[in-house]
């Protein structure tokens, strides 16, 4: 899994590189701030995996997802995940999906449910990974990522696919 989730995204809207950064979002128009919030913390944690920069996507969970994977802590967090680089994805793309409210379920509260794409670039030509986020809001107006559920490539990648994998998860 944590090899997955670093290289796991979705299909999506505005191109946003591996350099971080870029604009736009998912979906345009009438997002409300939250909805923008959540959506810039989907890929600003997605980024951080592509990144390498543990700490800032251990501390982009909740505490529920880190004791999920046996960490109690941060630290513990990023001595699990961490592991030596074995490419090199210099022009890697993350790139989100549109983002659609979606129910608690089991132990997840309700909150965003969001596709985030990663596409590996010339490093890995064609490797492409979709994987579905559930946001919650966190302390101090923060989304953090509560639940991830790899998508397939037999799975749709819309907003339906979307909240559907973390309804069954």
């Amino acid at each position: 899994m944590v090899v997955a989730l670093s290289l796991a995204g979705c299909d999506g809207d505005d191109g946003t590189g591996a350099g971080g950064g870029g604009g736009g979002g998912a979906g345009g128009g009438g997002r409300d701030k939250g909805t923008a919030a959540a959506i810039d913390a989907a890929r600003a944690f997605q980024q951080a995996s592509v990144n390498q920069d543990w700490e800032a996507a251990c501390e982009a969970r909740t505490e529920r997802l880190r004791q999920h994977m046996g960490a109690d802590t941060v630290a513990e967090c990023v001595d699990i995940i961490e592991a030596p680089r074995i490419r090199d994805y210099p022009d890697a793309r993350v790139t989100t999906g549109e983002a659609v409210e979606v129910e608690a379920f089991g132990p997840h509260p309700a909150g965003i449910g969001l596709r985030v794409t990663f596409e590996a670039g010339t490093a890995a030509a064609g490797m492409i990974t979709h994987t579905a986020l559930r946001l919650v809001p966190g302390e101090e107006d923060a989304w953090l990522v509560d639940q991830v559920v790899n998508l397939d490539e037999t799975m749709s990648t819309d907003t339906e696919a979307v909240r559907t994998a973390l309804a069954r998860k």
